[in-house]
């Protein structure tokens, strides 16, 4: 199609849909591929309600981790992003450590991270960091970088996933996990195991 047709189309299709009294519009700058000019706004729309934090423009949530950049500084395929997309959110953690932390008390968790979870995560920065740390980081190694645990605090951990893995939950009870929790503690660490955390 020659450019004065193609030019022709969008005349027709924009006289259509812009008519007097017609309830449908068309965005022309979609067409040439400049789709982000016109959706800098303080708050975005629910059709595309993923912000970009450096130039402001709105996008849909299938245009994250598709492997094309949308954002000017391409956050929206940064690798610590697209991994939290697959994990729980992370409130949800945040909630589910300090869960544990108040049945448990507050060195509970040096059962499964190590020493430095004395003090409800207080050594690793607390359990904001602690659960942000389990859902950016994309395997266990790099959640060991993220909050500099030992080689043994982080291989006790790895067996744990990897009982859990392996539904054997001798392992969970062992770590004095009550019967009553073990059905939500196997289904988030499995939730972790699932999106490649071990690997």
């Amino acid at each position: 199609m020659s450019p004065c047709r193609a030019l022709a189309c969008v005349a027709a299709l924009v006289a259509v849909c812009c008519a007097p009294g017609s309830v449908e519009s068309l965005d022309i700058t979609r067409l040439y591929g400049h789709h982000n000019l016109n959706k800098r706004s303080e708050y975005c729309h629910p059709y595309e309600p993923f912000k970009c934090p450096v130039d402001g423009n709105c996008i849909s949530i299938q245009y994250l981790c598709d492997g094309a950049p949308d954002c000017i500084d391409g956050y929206d395929e940064d690798s610590k992003l697209c991994t939290a997309a697959k994990r729980p959110p992370v409130e949800e953690t945040a909630s589910f450590l300090q869960s544990l932390i108040a049945s448990h008390g507050p060195n509970y968790l040096e059962k499964l991270f190590g020493s430095k979870a004395r003090d409800a995560l207080e050594p690793l920065g607390g359990v904001e960091k602690v659960a942000i740390a389990l859902s950016e980081s994309q395997t266990i190694e790099d959640f060991g970088a993220a909050l500099h645990l030992m080689r043994s605090d982080l291989e006790h951990l790895r067996s744990v996933f990897m009982a859990v893995e392996n539904g054997d939950l001798g392992m969970l009870k062992s770590l004095g996990i009550k019967d009553n929790e073990l059905g939500d503690v196997k289904f988030f660490l499995e939730k972790l195991v699932n999106t490649g955390f071990l690997d």
